[in-house]
């Protein structure tokens, strides 16, 4: 019996630290942005994201400023998110992902996730599952801003070329 409670509370956990699965897969604005990272500590990190949309998905490619590759994310509506390629799982950065896709949808976004909740808030929108936000993204200037619980926000600017 003792087994079971803990099968069940570690299959819980992992259920509420998941990334959602998309629903839909919206039509997206594909491009290069600069994104910082920045936590609580104060402490901040910039990369270089390129989205593109594909026949098998969108595929999201976080590099540092010199090229070398941070993360490398595929998204589908059949298999969900998963690794592309060699570079480890970068749980960050795929929460940051998950939360720039109805960001960067051309209808807004609404459809992509059918099992959040969705809530405008007075500067922009967020996202939560059973009453425990997930991130909240703000229109800021030329870019977004990724609110994530624990104090970690993202910024998104679109680099123009």
């Amino acid at each position: 019996m003792g087994r079971y409670w803990i099968v069940l509370a570690a299959s819980a956990a992992a259920a509420c630290s998941s990334i959602p699965q998309p629903g839909h897969i919206p039509q997206l604005l594909d491009g290069w942005f600069h994104i910082t990272q920045s936590g609580a500590g104060g402490a901040e990190q910039s990369s270089v994201l390129a989205v593109e949309q594909g026949e098998g998905g969108v595929r999201f490619v976080q590099t540092n400023p010199l090229g070398v590759p941070l993360a490398r994310q595929i998204v589908n509506e059949r298999q969900g998110w998963r690794n592309d390629g060699f570079v480890m799982p970068n749980a960050a950065s795929r929460r940051l992902f998950a939360a720039m896709l109805p960001m960067l949808a051309e209808d807004g976004g609404a459809a992509v996730y059918p099992g959040l909740h969705r809530r405008s808030t007075a500067d922009g929108v967020c996202f939560s599952r059973n009453r425990r936000i997930l991130w909240c993204t703000v229109q800021s200037g030329s870019g977004w801003l990724v609110k994530l619980p624990g104090q970690t926000q993202w910024t998104v600017v679109p680099l123009r070329y």
